[in-house]
């Protein structure tokens, strides 16, 4: 921090702090745990079974994505809002394991970000993993590796991060 008490980072402001234990953040996280493990692999995307959390569980999804929306606006539409959002977060949610990360929800930012947004806080970078811009690439691009292709890279400079011995972010 500078020696003028200003934050440096939006994580060092007061407002990002206090957001993370927002209790209706905290009910969402536990809301999407519970359909993912419940409904989406059940009824949604059922090939998803054993592959919960992996690198082929975003290939998975991924495609499953692709196959069942126009783009990436008839995901989060009203009518697909729902099951969109769990993609989304089975993204985020697998990269967090992966990274030794955490949820965490970023304050507004108008005019470039008028609402909150979920992003994965990982401990080895200085900037946050997006899982839904991840899902807004995949549509962009329509490979149906986009997300596994970050995910490898991200896991690559995890275990180099690992092996260097788990620097802090600023080092």
């Amino acid at each position: 921090m500078p020696s003028t008490g200003e934050p440096t980072t939006v994580r060092d402001t007061l407002e990002y702090q206090q957001i993370q234990n927002d209790e209706n953040f905290q009910t969402w996280l536990r809301m999407q745990q519970d359909a993912i493990e419940g409904e989406f692999v059940d009824a949604d995307v059922p090939e998803l079974d054993g592959h919960l959390w992996t690198r082929e569980g975003l290939l998975i999804v991924e495609h499953e994505m692709l196959r069942r929306f126009s783009d990436f606006d008839d995901m989060v539409s009203e009518e697909n809002f729902e099951v969109g959002v769990r993609f989304i977060y089975f993204i985020g949610e697998t990269f967090r394991r992966a990274l030794e990360g955490i949820w965490a929800l970023l304050p507004p930012n108008p005019p470039d970000r008028p609402d909150p947004l979920c992003v994965i806080d990982s401990p080895m970078w200085t900037a946050f993993h997006d899982p839904t811009h991840m899902s807004g690439l995949a549509f962009d691009r329509r490979t149906g590796k986009e997300i596994s292709w970050i995910f490898d890279r991200t896991v690559k400079r995890h275990h180099k991060w690992v092996a260097a011995g788990r620097r802090t972010r600023d080092s």
